[in-house]
């Protein structure tokens, strides 16, 4: 009977190592992943807090900006990709001015609001991140778009 019980204690233990480790491998890859990410998409570059909405996906959702050259560009918070999923050119992008908004977005504190322009998006920032984008649009390179006077 010992030994009946012994073994049925054995394969439970057995079973539950097959589940908790690949769990535990799956935990650690994941966290590996995110802080991989997280290293890829900034470069050593600044990465600010900010949140998209659009007409097609009018919630807000929360990601990471990158002001890269003469590109703006949104990444997920989480997500798969590598890559930006929306990029603005910086002598395309007009933003409007900003609006306090009334509605909260988790991450961040005191919002501002403003439209993208023509693409029917718009853009939270804090206020200091909003400072900081205005000012990265408002100066360019020397010589860039200087035979583009509209």
């Amino acid at each position: 009977m010992d030994d009946a019980v012994d073994t049925a204690v054995d394969t439970a233990i057995v079973a539950a190592e097959w589940v908790i480790v690949p769990c535990l491998l799956l935990i650690v890859f994941c966290v590996a992943y995110v802080w991989f990410r997280r290293r890829h998409i900034a470069r050593g570059q600044t990465l600010l807090l900010g949140a998209v909405r659009t007409e097609a996906k009018p919630r807000w959702r929360l990601g990471l900006l990158r002001l890269r050259g003469d590109r703006l560009e949104w990444f997920s918070v989480v997500g798969p990709r590598l890559g930006p999923e929306r990029t603005w050119i910086r002598h395309q992008l007009d933003l409007s001015a900003p609006e306090t908004l009334a509605e909260e977005i988790p991450g961040l504190p005191s919002p501002v609001s403003v439209s993208t322009g023509r693409d029917q998006t718009w853009l939270a920032f804090t206020p200091s991140t909003y400072t900081a984008v205005r000012a990265w649009l408002e100066s360019s390179p020397p010589g860039l778009n200087i035979n583009n006077v509209a």
